[in-house]
This record gives C-alpha cells, structure tokens and sequence, in this order.
C-alpha cells in the first residue's frame, strides 16, 4: 500500500519509553479486522464511553467500498497503533455541510474526518495531527476543499488537536440518535475547514466561553460567531463573530 510517512516514536512501556519505528500508509481491506479491533480496545479504556462513537466493521467496510481511506500507523513489528479514517459523503444524508448549512454546489467537496483512534501507549506522538495533515495534503491532490468532523465536548484532547489545524466550530448539535430529531443523540461540535480559505476577515466580537457551558455556545452559534481557538488549561472556548467569511487570498 501507499507508504505515506516514516520515523520514530516513544512507546511507553510501563514507567519508561522506549523509541520505536513507525510506517505511516494506507490500509487495505484485508486490515479492516485489525482496525475495528483497535477501536474496540481504544473504546473499552476510556472511562467516559460518550467520546467515542463506535464504527462497526460492517460500515467501515461499506465506507470503504464507497471510496473511503484510512491511513493506518504501524509499529515496527507492523502491529495497528493508531488510524484516521476519512470518508467522502457526496449528497448523502450524512453530510455534514447540511449541518451548517453549506450551499448544495459544495457538498461533493466534502470529506469527512471520522474516527481517529490512538493505542493508549503510544499516545503523546502527536498522531492525531500528523495523520491529519497527510489526509490534507491527500485530499487536496484529490481535488476536495471541504474538511468536516464532529467532535464531542468531553474529548478535551481531541477538540484542541483539530481546533490546532484550522478545523473552526460551526454547529453543536446531538448526532448518532436512533430517532428523526435525534433526541437521544450525542452531543457533538461540527468543525469545519475551507482548504482554499487563507483566513477571515475583520473580526467584530469576541467571546469567551466555559467548554461545558453547551447553551451559551449554541446562542454563540446560532448569532453567527463561530468557535475559533481553545485554551486548553482554562478549559475554554473562544468565539468570534466576523464581518464577513470571504477569504483573504
């Protein structure tokens, strides 16, 4: 398969780390097992289970037949240890550009950042980020522009990393519910990224909010300002409301 990225890593093996190799490439379908695994083990460490929502192997592979990738990361004995998968929605009903209300023209332009899953001892490589920049530079040679994820609240670490590159809040919605409204959905964040947008234009308000405050965000939302940047320590939202979006090129 495409060889994407190679180097080293810190494992860590109970108190201490060891450095190891790492291959970076896309994974076939033959992995697809070893992916649904990794998330299963991912899943079942985490002390609060709504962070995750969890793909079965049989949507995956549905995603998958439908032109989806995931860029898998290997050890250097070739073992699954973290993924990105990406998918590409065109018009289906799953589009996440219909959550913030994209024009129709630009919703085959927009790949979805799905599941990201990191093995618990080789967290702190940075992974998250760095599989995600390769997915950029991927989907832009494909000729998309449109970079969507849903993110949940309580995922402190995940929202900082794709805030960290360029992803901006745009919709806090419930998602993955089993009726229409979604009543029992997850709460999620919709960030959303134009790969041909430079930067926005004349901010006009400021403001700041407590991560967990979900009302005052969906009032921010919902007024126009979009979340721009986290403070990480202070557990902390900042949103901004522009003049206008166009970009500056």
């Amino acid at each position: 398969m495409l060889l994407l990225d190679k180097g080293k890593m810190a494992k860590c093996v109970k108190d201490s780390k060891v450095i190891e190799n790492y291959t970076m490439r896309l994974t076939s379908v033959d992995e697809l097992r070893a992916v649904a695994e990794l998330q299963a083990y991912v899943y079942e460490q985490l002390p609060n289970k709504q962070v995750l929502y969890m793909d079965s192997y049989e949507e995956m592979l549905k995603d998958i037949e439908s032109g989806a990738k995931i860029i898998g990361v290997f050890n250097e004995t070739d073992e699954l240890i973290a993924y990105r998968h990406i998918g590409f929605p065109g018009k289906d009903v799953r589009n996440l550009g219909y959550d913030i209300t994209m024009p129709e023209i630009e919703l085959e332009k927009v790949v979805h950042l799905e599941t990201t899953v990191v093995h618990p001892d080789y967290r702190g490589n940075g992974l998250q980020s760095l599989t995600l920049q390769h997915a950029v530079s991927m989907v832009k040679v494909l000729g998309y522009r449109h970079l969507l994820c849903t993110v949940s609240p309580q995922n402190l670490f995940s929202l900082y990393n794709i805030m960290k590159n360029g992803l901006k809040i745009k919709a806090l919605k419930r998602k993955y519910g089993t009726d229409e409204m979604k009543s029992d959905g997850l709460w999620r964040f919709i960030l959303h990224r134009d790969l041909e947008m430079s930067a926005y234009r004349s901010p006009i308000e400021f403001f700041t909010s407590k991560l967990n405050d979900l009302e005052e965000q969906k009032d921010l939302i919902e007024n126009g300002y979009i979340g721009y940047w986290m403070l990480m320590e202070k557990r902390m939202l900042n949103y901004v409301r522009f003049n206008e979006t166009a970009a500056q090129h």
